[in-house]
């Protein structure tokens, strides 16, 4: 089974949406690749929100709520992991430039994160 982290991000308001697709994917991107052994991330993907007309006709017909900005998600090797770097010095410094960094394009409040065990149904996704 495998454990990530899913952040559903809604951009910082005043930031235009391709002020918040280049920090993201550019300078955020990088910081986690720089900081991904002290977080113990094995896998990080960025999905952006389209912007189409698709994705209005599909929140109208459910009903639904305005859609996020992207969605991150974080993988980890077991929840054990996700804990000692929740709770280990060793991990601070590199949560507080992350939390810093999100601080400059994430509406942090409206932006929930939770962690999940994933389990594949069927297939194997596209690669």
């Amino acid at each position: 089974m495998t454990v990530k982290t899913i952040m559903c991000i809604r951009r910082k308001p005043g930031l235009s949406r391709e002020e918040f697709e280049d920090h993201w994917m550019n300078m955020h991107a990088s910081l986690i690749d720089r900081l991904k052994d002290d977080l113990r991330i094995v896998r990080y993907v960025q999905s952006n929100a389209n912007e189409d007309i698709v994705s209005a006709v599909l929140r109208q017909q459910r009903n639904g709520p305005e859609k996020y900005d992207g969605i991150g998600q974080a993988w980890f090797l077991s929840i054990e992991d996700l804990v000692e770097v929740a709770s280990s010095p060793s991990s601070a410094a590199a949560l507080a430039a992350l939390r810093e960094d999100e601080l400059k394009f994430i509406d942090l409040e409206n932006s929930p994160m939770f962690v999940v065990e994933e389990t594949t149904v069927f297939g194997t996704g596209p690669h």
